[in-house]
């Protein structure tokens, strides 16, 4: 498992496969910024780069995707093969209220991404992270990847989770029987506390959830829970499991958009070096905090690299706790 990123040559690290988001954000106080570059992917794909991986990324846009969007993630580093142009781009309008919680207004969609979207090239990927935002990442992808013999790592507000729950018009029976249908897929799943709400409805007790992404699957399942930090259980071929607690770093947040998107990446880029998913669950927590200290959508500016994480996990805020249950 352990490798130092783009050691191979041609080789891709991580191919994050989901749309990309023309978006318009709305903020409590009513201020407004947009378009900019959104999305589980789009975030997910520049934290990777600017960590150092070698990443692609497959996504559908449309002919009215603004071609400064899609430079963003070039001049990050991204590899841009994978993105295909049809009839539409995924837009939407994100609003956010006094509270803090988020409401999706999606405006149009991409079709959906398919097998056939995927390069030859990206074959190569040590990983692939699956981050949709309205379930345009079907089962036919996921089994032709698992075919592969891939790594999939997945983000669950787009299968059901926050993202596409008011999109999507699925029970949380249909809800929850398409993740077990679809979690032996993945070997890590990734979910929102706001995520684990809409799938399992109401208020849920985020210990159980990660355990049952394990039984139905996983091998290992994280909650990222904003200021309470991130909650992951892994198990081994024994059957026996690990719970590890990751506090947040204490920070003076401006714009927590993107924040659980880019977790992921950055979990899945130490998790890549040393296969220690509490250590790369600090470092995940390290690097978010420097995200949202700034504002301002996908925007490499907001995005720091892995030397300013490392200098961050440092502080004691980051300290990880572990235990086995």
């Amino acid at each position: 498992m352990n490798f130092e990123p783009g050691t191979v040559a041609n080789m891709f690290d991580l191919v994050v496969i989901g749309h990309i988001l023309k978006e318009r954000i709305i903020f409590p106080d009513g201020r407004e910024i947009g378009p900019l570059l959104g999305s589980p992917a789009a975030y997910g794909a520049v934290a990777a780069a600017r960590l150092g991986l070698k990443t692609g990324i497959v996504t559908k846009v449309g002919k009215d995707m603004p071609e400064e969007l899609i430079e963003i993630l070039r001049q990050a580093g991204v590899d841009t093969r994978g993105m295909r142009t049809g009839e539409k781009t995924t837009s939407n309008l994100l609003i956010y209220d006094k509270a803090g919680q988020k409401r999706l207004e999606f405006l149009s969609k991409a079709e959906d991404i398919l097998p056939e979207d995927v390069p030859a090239e990206y074959l190569q990927a040590k990983c692939f992270l699956v981050a949709p935002i309205d379930y345009e990442v079907g089962e036919a992808l996921l089994k032709y990847l698992w075919e592969h013999k891939k790594m999939l790592s997945a983000e669950l507000s787009g299968f059901g989770g926050a993202s596409s729950s008011r999109q999507d018009g699925k029970s949380t029976s249909e809800k929850t029987e398409y993740l077990r249908k679809i979690m032996p897929y993945f070997r890590i799943v990734k979910a929102g506390s706001e995520d684990c709400k809409c799938l399992f409805g109401g208020l849920v007790d985020e210990r159980v959830i990660v355990r049952q992404f394990l039984d139905w699957g996983a091998e290992t399942a994280v909650i990222t829970r904003g200021k309470k930090g991130a909650l992951l259980v892994s198990g081994d071929a024994s059957g026996s499991r690990t719970t590890i607690a990751a506090p947040a770093c204490r920070v003076k947040a401006v714009d927590c958009t993107g924040a659980g998107d880019v977790w992921h990446s950055a979990f899945l880029y130490e998790y890549l070096k040393n296969n220690d998913p509490a250590r790369a669950a600090k470092f995940a927590n390290a690097f978010s905090s420097i995200l949202i200290e700034k504002s301002g959508g996908v925007n490499v500016e907001r995005f720091p690299d892995a030397d300013e994480t490392y200098r961050r996990v440092g502080l004691k805020d980051c300290i990880t706790n572990s235990k086995s249950l």
